[in-house]
């Protein structure tokens, strides 16, 4: 049993390479791109939810429980799954010739353009933070403590949230398109991370970082890996304070490892399980999941508890309404409904697997990404892959609801007047 489990691991561990293996074999990328990117900085934090995580907060076992065996071992068939999917839909795309079909490459955002739109995003996300800030913990507090309003004062007004983590993500894209230098990105980088600390979220940081890394691979910077030496560090201090202002006093190795409870919490979901405690769903997970699609702020009466928080809610029962909501890991949510065959299902046939093989395709094969000549296609294919957090609070159709009104925001500035009175309203210096 014990080199079952050791294979187990060994797989885990292997299947977090996949993205490596498919930007070398079907995209014909270097060995530094985007792909190896994203895996280089979020490495250390899959580790730690892998491995640091149950070691130390699983009893009775650790590594070799068999409630986190069974974990890792539907994490890895998803992921299996998943990868088959995007092969599958990769050759498709491929096959179609997808590029003919793909829509707004003849529409062509200047510099100019992009620069306005990107300060109008900018004054959306103030908007929205202030708009949040103010509905309850207070706009100094917050930005006193921004960990804490994150924590505790989002509660029926998530939207407002949602709404200035994307607008911060689509201004940044926009940014960088109007001015695509190393220089001016790398400045640009240290203002947005300012901003994002204020929303409270470490990913958001850290995805600010690794967008700025990918762009610099976008035009070829030669010092890119003395950046990713560079600046990890000062990232990982941004990262450090926003926790500490989570844990104040308990600030300590213990705490940190708990926050990487994904595993532990999906071991505890699968031992009830194979113990016949918890029964699968039938669909009510999947089902209920689209109250997400209803702001609280216009349901008052909308149910706490739907989707995967209805396993939160026989772990951490009351949690999910004072927006506490530990995550799972192991494919819990696409195994809750119905079992195995529902996860290899949902994973094959899901948006993840089907979405990465469609902007792969789009922007590394045909038509591919040029800041010669930027179009509203290029801004669509930066915001979807590329934006830091962009569109990650709205689920489903809510996120293609949220990518069209960006587009066509853009568009409208693309496309509006160039007058004193636009100019100085989207803050531009007068002639």
């Amino acid at each position: 049993m014990a080199a079952l489990y050791v294979l187990n691991l060994t797989a885990a561990v292997g299947l977090l390479f996949v993205p490596l293996w498919f930007s070398r074999r079907y995209l014909r990328l270097p060995f530094v791109n985007p792909f190896t990117i994203v895996l280089a900085i979020g490495l250390p934090i899959q580790v730690m939810k892998l491995f640091a995580g149950p070691m130390l907060l699983i009893e009775g076992g650790g590594l070799f429980e068999s409630g986190y065996q069974f974990a890792l071992l539907m994490g890895n068939l998803l992921v299996v799954a998943q990868t088959a999917g995007m092969l599958f839909f990769y050759r498709v795309f491929c096959a179609l010739r997808i590029e003919r079909h793909f829509p707004l490459q003849n529409a062509i955002v200047r510099p100019r353009d992009a620069r306005r739109a990107a300060r109008l995003f900018l004054l959306i996300f103030a908007f929205a933070l202030c708009r949040l800030a103010d509905s309850e913990f207070g706009v100094m507090n917050w930005l006193a403590n921004p960990r804490e309003g994150y924590q505790l004062y989002r509660s029926g007004q998530g939207h407002w949230y949602a709404i200035a983590t994307s607008a911060l993500a689509a201004s940044f894209v926009l940014y960088f398109i109007a001015r695509p230098t190393a220089r001016a990105l790398l400045l640009q980088t240290a203002t947005f991370l300012g901003l994002g600390y204020f929303l409270g979220s470490k990913f958001t940081l850290l995805s600010i970082f690794t967008a700025t890394l990918v762009f610099l691979w976008f035009i070829r910077w030669p010092y890119l890996i003395r950046m990713i030496v560079v600046g990890a560090p000062f990232v990982f201090v941004l990262l450090v304070w926003n926790l500490y202002l989570a844990l104040g006093d308990t600030f300590e190795f213990q705490s940190i490892v708990e926050y990487f409870d994904y595993y532990k919490n999906a071991a505890d979901y699968y031992r009830e399980y194979l113990r016949g405690e918890i029964p699968l769903f039938y669909g009510e997970v999947t089902w209920s999941s689209l109250w997400a699609y209803v702001p609280r702020a216009i349901w008052p009466e909308k149910p706490f508890v739907y989707g995967i928080l209805l396993i939160n809610e026989i772990f951490y029962p009351g949690a999910a309404e004072l927006t506490n909501t530990p995550a799972f890991g192991g494919a819990v949510e696409q195994f809750a409904d119905f079992g195995v065959p529902g996860l290899l299902l949902f994973g094959f046939f899901g948006a993840q697997p089907v979405s990465t093989a469609l902007l792969s395709y789009l922007t590394f094969r045909r038509p591919g990404v040029y800041f010669g000549r930027v179009s509203l296609a290029t801004v669509l294919l930066l915001l979807v892959q590329f934006a830091p957090a962009f569109g990650i609070y709205f689920p489903g159709l809510l996120y293609l609801l949220l990518l069209g009104i960006c587009l066509l925001l853009t568009a409208a500035v693309r496309a509006a007047p160039r007058g004193p009175r636009f100019r100085a309203a989207l803050g531009e210096a007068q002639p």
